[in-house]
């Protein structure tokens, strides 16, 4: 894992923690203050974070492996579509995507449900895992919540920082 300890020393002292996922090797700080921790999930791939005032930070890590052929692992989703196959969750039908960056190793998009709320997601892509960050906020929070966004975006790093 990386070394956040000049940013952590930072943060640790405007209210933020690090979580760290063993399974697949990333961390991420979010505001301790703001979001609460709702403890690891049954099969360890990562936690969701709660506010009071409805914001809601999600981050994991899944295995993006659907089989064998020809004596190698074949790859269930590109990058591409593993960023298609999340936005209807987070858009809902009346919402829709702002913002999309599709690169070779990472993709962020963000946008809103069309309702109350909006999100910003990344995903990074490593050898054959994806790990994620998505958090959604109310909309009317938007100022308070660009700048949680920007921190975390900053220290979600894992073993190897070439995914910026």
């Amino acid at each position: 894992m990386p070394d956040l300890l000049s940013a952590s020393s930072r943060l640790e002292n405007d209210g933020w923690k690090i979580y760290a996922n063993v399974r697949f090797q990333y961390q991420i700080c979010y505001p301790s203050r703001r979001l609460k921790p709702q403890g690891e999930s049954d099969n360890s791939d990562g936690q969701r974070f709660l506010a009071s005032d409805g914001g809601e930070l999600a981050v994991f890590g899944w295995n993006n492996i659907s089989g064998f052929a020809h004596g190698k692992e074949e790859l269930e989703a590109s990058l591409s579509e593993a960023v298609e196959q999340a936005i209807p969750a987070l858009k809902g039908s009346k919402g829709k995507v702002t913002y999309k960056v599709v690169k070779k190793n990472w993709a962020v998009f963000s946008g809103d449900d069309g309702q109350k709320k909006e999100f910003y997601v990344k995903i990074i892509k490593r050898d054959d895992q994806f790990i994620s960050f998505e958090i959604s906020y109310p909309r009317a929070k938007h100022s308070e919540y660009h700048k949680i966004v920007e921190n975390i975006e900053q220290c979600f790093l894992n073993d190897n920082d070439n995914y910026k």
